[in-house]
């Protein structure tokens, strides 16, 4: 008798854990969809997200690489996603002490509207004139 409700009890758990897999896998409101996941990274949205991460975290060299990363997909990225890019690029730049490439970065943003980057940019002039 025991021997049976430990099978049933496998053959329940078993099929738990399929449906689980399937909503997982096949739902379309899943944020883990393989189909969402692929087009996030063939976009360079999973490396912006990445890259994100790593700088609120404070890794400014692998918020970099991340960044990189997602600028080679910059014909997919939305406008704003981009200009974002290259302002979080700045930032990851002064903070690893590479002043230039941060000035090179924040120029391209500012070029295209974004003021943070303009006054980023203007700050960073200044500091530099200074030193």
């Amino acid at each position: 008798m025991k021997r049976i409700i430990v099978i049933v009890a496998s053959i329940f758990i078993l099929i738990l854990i399929g449906r689980l897999f399937y909503s997982i896998l096949f739902n379309n409101d899943s944020t883990t969809n393989i189909q969402n996941i692929k087009n996030d990274v063939e976009s360079g949205q999973y490396d912006y997200n990445k890259g994100t991460q790593q700088m609120n975290s404070r890794n400014f060299p692998e918020a970099e690489k991340h960044f990189l990363e997602a600028l080679k997909y910059k014909d997919h990225l939305s406008k704003e996603t981009y200009v974002n890019t290259l302002v979080n690029l700045g930032i990851c730049c002064v903070n690893q002490e590479k002043p230039d490439q941060a000035k090179e970065y924040w120029q391209q943003a500012a070029d295209l509207g974004d003021k943070d980057a303009a006054n980023n940019l203007k700050v960073l002039n200044e500091r530099l004139k200074h030193k």
